[in-house]
């Protein structure tokens, strides 16, 4: 990748990858860190921290050389790039939707049908009772509830957040020995199992 290149010319990719290594590490060190990941984080702060080291001696050597300091920075903004980039693709942890749809909406039921944990209880709106449901998921299947809820509830009011701590309950149990139905087949209408 870096063949040909030599003298300033190499020490300026160098920075600027660097750089983006660094950053993008951090980004996901610092989502370890929140989700309760302490060993990976605290392995990563050590790969982080060399790095960054190496790039910023690169560009402290040389203060006079302003591309040094344009690399320097167009990398730490790349690595922010690239690690929401990742930590979107990884979608680690866990996220929990609220969403207020009318009373009888069956919004609750055809989530159960696709796996997700879903509690349901009665509230009062403006002018109408309504349905308030707690939804808890893989932050990876955030494509599938949101379409699903946007195909059958497309006015649902809808919040989301991500819960740092989470025990007990539908989770306690096994996934996998859950009959799931896919949220295509739901949205079809078509159904494998009641």
């Amino acid at each position: 990748m870096l063949r040909g290149i030599e003298g300033p010319a190499l020490d300026i990719a160098i920075i600027f990858l660097a750089q983006v290594i660094y950053v993008s590490t951090m980004t996901l060190r610092w989502i370890l860190l929140m989700k309760g990941n302490r060993t990976a984080a605290t392995a990563m702060s050590f790969f982080e921290v060399a790095v960054w080291v190496y790039a910023l001696s690169l560009v402290v050597t040389n203060l006079s050389d302003p591309v040094r300091l344009v690399a320097y920075a167009g990398g730490y903004a790349a690595g922010t790039a690239l690690g929401m980039w990742l930590e979107e693709r990884l979608a680690l942890g866990y996220s929990l939707v609220l969403a207020v749809v009318p009373e009888a909406s069956t919004l609750g039921k055809q989530l159960r049908r696709c796996g997700f944990a879903v509690t349901t209880w009665a509230g009062e709106g403006r002018n109408s009772m309504r349905q308030v449901l707690l939804v808890f998921y893989r932050r990876r299947l955030t494509p599938d509830l949101k379409r699903l809820i946007d195909d059958i509830e497309p006015s649902a009011f809808v919040l989301t957040m991500e819960p740092r701590i989470a025990r007990g309950g539908f989770l306690a149990r096994r996934l996998s020995q859950i009959p799931l139905e896919d949220p295509d087949d739901v949205l079809r209408g078509n159904s494998g199992a009641e």
